[in-house]
């Protein structure tokens, strides 16, 4: 399950998301598909693969899992969100 690091706190200013990792003193801005993708992991801490079919659900295109899991692997490597 993917979830939210507790050293991150999120505001959502007009279009995007703006998150600060405590830990690291870093910013980082989410556009409207990266708020998606955040709002979805921190309602319901889903798996990569649920997280990957809900989008497919909601987005057409042939790479929308490919993009979900190249994204999702950056938040990782940035300790945004952590795999529980």
């Amino acid at each position: 399950m993917l979830v939210i690091s507790e050293d991150c706190v999120a505001e959502k200013l007009d279009d995007e998301l703006i998150i600060l990792n405590l830990s690291t003193g870093m910013y980082h801005q989410l556009n409207a598909t990266g708020i998606i993708i955040w709002e979805q992991i921190e309602k319901h801490s889903p798996t990569l693969n649920a997280l990957v079919t809900q989008l497919q659900q909601q987005f057409n295109g042939p790479d929308v899992a490919s993009d979900v899991r190249e994204f999702v692997d950056e938040l990782l490597e940035r300790n945004i969100i952590l795999k529980k």
